[in-house]
């Protein structure tokens, strides 16, 4: 038997626990630029469900640290724009 493809996506649960945020935390965090943008996979009465780029979990990670460091959306945003998250894209 093979081995299972790995997943090439995150789920809003691993990206906040990632973090240590609430789920409508992250969701903002995408709207503001500072994390990737997601796709909802569903949505209605139970919630919405959606899958987030792999490297979502790292980035969420790095966006918390940036914050609890005193750095803005605005300058965390221009540290992306510059390169300086690595955790891949």
């Amino acid at each position: 038997m093979s081995e299972p493809k790995a997943r090439d996506w995150a789920t809003t649960a691993e990206v906040c626990e990632a973090a240590g945020v609430a789920t409508s935390t992250a969701f903002d965090w995408s709207k503001k630029g500072v994390l990737p943008a997601y796709k909802t996979i569903a949505g209605g009465r139970r919630g919405r469900s959606s899958r987030w780029p792999a490297h979502a979990p790292a980035q969420a990670r790095w966006v918390a640290r940036m914050l609890e460091q005193g750095f803005t959306f605005d300058e965390i945003r221009e540290s992306l724009a510059a390169g300086e998250f690595k955790g891949g894209k």
